[in-house]
């Protein structure tokens, strides 16, 4: 006999069988943070990602996203690797995020979701429909997220779990099947404490390289280094390679500093794609067929070759890559005008500091 009721032991068990954790379920309807997201817009902190300007209405009421749906169930998927904030100690060259050293999330995340679905539908039989979201559609996911019983939104502008911290990715399941949903705990965003806060602390902004998060609770990409190695597709201006010193494709610092990732896990699994990066010098001159093997199936092909070419040869220089010389001479007659352009950029940075 199918079970009456979906329960929450019921569903965090499911979840925990297919690698998911399941971080809250909320009722759908009009998002009050819509009303940030699009002042964030207007004042063009989004820099030249304009796909975050399209299907607002779906942003502002995600019952847009699927016809009739009521809900959304919210999982966590954990990446943390055990990586630290070295500073300026850092003697090592730029890493790259660690949610990036996965298979590609979006294919991963959606399957566990969709094999979950089809056991609870085993259990639930009926006509709810359903669609899952990971990073793939026109959704705010950290607020809706933070609308569960335990979570917020910090002053780096991401999702925080005061148990479990933020090195999760996030993704829902939206249906028009209705649940007991999440009474949501009241957080004071002036202290920090067991249920969330940040209170005085300011470590994500005093540590961002490059003064992205000079504003608390707001992030301008116009100034981040994950915007700049992974979205941005033209030359990166040279007052921002600092930050490149320390990430050649996105950047963890504002979460590595962040007292709520002091306890985080480090998750054991078979789902890395990258588990050894190439030498940046390699990754600098590599062709297509190079570059297919060693990023393909990952995040990082989001930056494309020629990014993740002109992040290498940045990357270089901040951390002064005794091969640079060599790689700059081997891409001489580089026809691409991104390429050449950091060439140009990276010759004229040097000889003022000679």
């Amino acid at each position: 006999m199918p079970l009456k009721r979906p329960d929450r032991v019921y569903i965090e068990e499911l979840a925990t069988k297919h690698q998911l954790e399941l971080f809250g379920i909320v009722k759908l309807g009009l998002e009050k943070e819509f009303l940030n997201f699009k002042s964030w817009i207007e004042k063009g902190f989004h820099a030249e990602m304009d796909f975050l300007n399209r299907f607002q209405h779906c942003r502002e009421d995600p019952r847009n996203l699927l016809e009739n749906s009521k809900s959304a169930l919210i999982f966590g998927m954990p990446y943390y690797l055990g990586d630290k904030h070295l500073n300026n100690r850092n003697k090592d060259h730029a890493k790259v995020a660690q949610y990036s050293r996965f298979r590609d999330y979006h294919k991963t995340f959606k399957i566990k979701c969709r094999n979950f679905w089809l056991d609870f539908k085993k259990d639930f039989p009926g006509d709810a429909d359903y669609r899952i979201v990971t990073d793939s559609a026109p959704l705010l996911e950290r607020a809706l997220a933070s609308k569960t019983q335990l979570g917020f939104i910090g002053k780096n502008t991401l999702y925080i779990h005061p148990r479990k911290g933020s090195f999760y990715l996030i993704s829902q399941i939206i249906t028009t099947m209705e649940f007991d949903y999440d009474v949501r705990s009241d957080v004071n965003p002036n202290k920090r404490t067991e249920m969330g806060g940040c209170g005085t602390c300011k470590r994500c902004q005093i540590n961002c390289p490059t003064g992205a998060l000079d504003h608390e609770y707001q992030l301008d990409a116009n100034k981040c280094i994950a915007y700049y190695t992974i979205e941005h597709r033209g030359l990166i201006p040279i007052k921002f390679w600092k930050g490149l010193k320390y990430y050649f494709f996105g950047c963890d610092i504002c979460q590595l500093v962040c007292p709520y990732n002091r306890k985080s896990s480090v998750v054991k699994t078979s789902e890395l794609r990258i588990k050894n990066l190439p030498p940046l010098r390699d990754i600098s001159t590599m062709d297509q067929r190079q570059y297919e093997t060693w990023f393909g199936g990952s995040p990082m092909t989001r930056a494309k070759k020629v990014g993740l070419q002109r992040n290498a040869l940045i990357s270089m220089c901040m951390n002064q890559d005794k091969g640079l010389s060599k790689v700059l001479d081997a891409l001489e007659n580089e026809e691409n005008e991104v390429i050449k352009g950091t060439i140009g950029q990276i010759r004229t940075y040097l000889k003022e500091r000679e």
